[in-house]
């Protein structure tokens, strides 16, 4: 098959000087689209890597693609991760992964969660906040946890995002507002043990438990190649207890409407309820492990990076009704 990668990478960002820190994190690394390509060559395919933007269209078009592997976060707009999709359906070319409406759900963690509280899919109270002069009154039990909207990698989320009153709340809602212009999520801190699940075509794939020593995951710790941050899969649970993890991580899969990989970011309270914080339709394929939680959970699960490739792209050729050659 002739499969575009499409993908935005941070060399590549329109990075300009009044950009926060951390702004383009989210972006992939060139090792990241090169060990992508690889997998897809060995597989047989003819690939090419694509800027996930409008100027490349033309080229695109020139290379007739029979499928996109998509891992394009977009640049701009709180609709950034849907755009690619929109175009591609535009052009009528087949893609992996989230169309317009998965991508518009998930990017926007509290119209996620306002998905799940209506389908019954357990998630922490929230409040939705502009700035740190009009916060919304509200009924939730400190501690609360303050993080964008709209953004992935941990962005704006710093070793205070845990705030224990009304005064550390304002303040933490205005310096996520210096880093990123955003709607912000408040939502109260579910603590307890923190789950990362990912889903690789129907496959929910071996729970992976993030262990870090502020408690959560910040976008520090994701950036630092040296961080103290361990992952530990499959996750020490009850065969009960990941049962349930994992109906639940399908069950937000589905109401999100995400198609061919997808991972979720999950905790567990004192009493051993989970709860759904957010997902992310398009995970991170960084080829090391320690990097990347589906991948170091793939690993667990006996498969190579090239696997993983293969199973996504067999995901997207089945509901498109592509013949893989």
């Amino acid at each position: 098959m002739n499969i575009a990668v499409l993908a935005n990478l941070k060399e590549d960002a329109p990075v300009n000087k009044e950009d926060p820190p951390g702004r383009w994190d989210d972006l992939d690394d060139r090792g990241t689209v090169d060990a992508i390509l690889l997998a897809l060559h060995e597989l047989g395919h003819n690939a090419q890597y694509f800027p996930a933007t409008l100027d490349s269209i033309n080229d695109l078009r020139k290379f007739a693609p029979d499928l996109c592997f998509n891992s394009s976060e977009g640049h701009y707009g709180d609709s950034r991760e849907a755009q690619m999709p929109a175009i591609l359906d535009s052009l009528r070319i087949p893609y992996t992964c989230a169309g317009v409406l998965g991508m518009s759900l998930s990017h926007n963690k509290a119209v996620a969660k306002k998905m799940f509280r209506d389908t019954h899919i357990p998630t922490a109270n929230f409040v939705v906040v502009r700035d740190g002069i009009n916060i919304p009154s509200h009924t939730m039990k400190y501690p609360l946890f303050v993080k964008p909207a709209v953004e992935g990698s941990s962005i704006g989320i710093n070793d205070a995002a845990i705030v224990y009153n009304e005064e550390e709340l304002v303040r933490q809602v205005k310096y996520v507002r210096s880093i990123i212009d955003s709607l912000i999520l408040v939502e109260e801190f579910v603590a307890g043990r923190e789950f990362t699940i990912g889903i690789l075509g129907n496959e929910v794939l071996p729970i992976v438990e993030i262990i870090s020593p502020t408690g959560f995951y910040s976008n520090s710790q994701k950036e630092d190649l040296n961080s103290q941050v361990r992952r530990i899969s499959p996750a020490p649970l009850s065969k009960k207890d990941a049962v349930a993890f994992q109906a639940l991580a399908r069950r937000a899969m589905n109401v999100l409407h995400l198609y061919d990989v997808c991972r979720m970011d999950m905790r567990m309270d004192a009493a051993g309820k989970p709860y759904v914080l957010e997902v992310n339709p398009i995970p991170l394929m960084d080829p090391d492990p320690n990097q990347a939680s589906l991948i170091f959970a793939a690993v667990t699960a006996g498969y190579t990076y090239r696997d993983v490739v293969r199973k996504i792209i067999e995901s997207a050729a089945h509901r498109w009704n592509l013949t893989l050659n």
